[in-house]
């Protein structure tokens, strides 16, 4: 038999007293994870590139759900950088850590995303293809080494990784695109490798997610036609796939491991 599920009576604290990490949460799709998990009960580290916009996440956090929130600055494509941040999470969490969220994605570049592999510039074929793989693949990497240990020490853990679906299908952006299925490949390891220590890993493919970084530098018929490519025909919200995560950080999805949830509005259909 396995260990009982510990669901709270209050659904609305699913995640009341643990504690999660979610990389690139200054803002778009991690802010909203890291929102709705505090929400939820959950003490949150906000970590990203930029420490004053995660410290003004994590201040509204606490003041709004009564949480501890640690701000943090990293670049995850850094393994110094990495462990860096988990010192000082250590030392916040007191060793602690049940939830890890690697968000944090290289920068949407328009000239990256619509130039294809042929006609890439020579001068900047390695630079681009690295750059993505650095930040998405090895950023998820490294925040999984150091989240491990934790987790195995507690007996228990899950990892959510953040890919898109043209991991799945391909699409344009091949630095994006071969970095996100990477990560799927991580995950699906992480997930057969330490099942048996109660860590789960799964992954989300996003499809397209209403932010700042993407959806404000189209123009305005490439969002509505973007837009139309969902079956409910709208864009996502941040929010939206913060509550996918709630589910996949708590106990509600406690013998769900090694999948990829696709959250795109129905524009993926298989």
């Amino acid at each position: 038999m396995g260990q009982p599920l510990s669901i709270p009576r209050d659904m609305n604290r699913i995640l009341d007293g643990r504690y999660a990490l979610v990389t690139g949460g200054s803002r778009g799709i991690g802010e909203g994870v890291a929102e709705t998990l505090a929400a939820a009960g959950c003490h949150i580290a906000v970590a990203s590139r930029h420490r004053a916009e995660c410290q003004t996440v994590a201040d509204r956090i606490s003041a709004t759900h009564g949480v501890r929130s640690l701000a943090a600055a990293c670049d995850v494509s850094s393994r110094k950088s990495v462990a860096e941040l988990f010192t000082e999470l250590r030392a916040w969490s007191s060793g602690r850590l049940d939830v890890l969220v690697c968000n944090a994605g290289y920068p949407f570049v328009p000239e990256i995303w619509n130039t294809p592999l042929d006609a890439t510039p020579a001068d900047q074929l390695e630079r681009w293809y690295r750059a993505a793989f650095e930040t998405d693949t090895l950023g998820s990497v490294f925040c999984t080494y150091e989240a491990l240990p934790l987790m195995k020490a507690a007996g228990r853990g899950s990892i959510v990784f953040v890919s898109s679906t043209p991991a799945l299908e391909g699409f344009q952006g091949t630095p994006y695109t071969i970095a996100k299925a990477a990560v799927l490949g991580l995950m699906r390891e992480v997930a057969r490798e330490y099942g048996r220590a109660r860590i789960r890993a799964n992954a989300l493919a996003l499809g397209n997610i209403k932010t700042a970084a993407t959806y404000d530098s189209l123009d305005a018929r490439t969002r509505d036609a973007m837009a139309a490519e969902s079956a409910l025909g709208r864009w996502g919200l941040p929010e939206e796939v913060g509550r996918v995560v709630l589910f996949l950080a708590s106990d509600l999805s406690s013998f769900v491991t090694g999948q990829t949830l696709v959250v795109d509005g129905g524009a993926l259909r298989r």
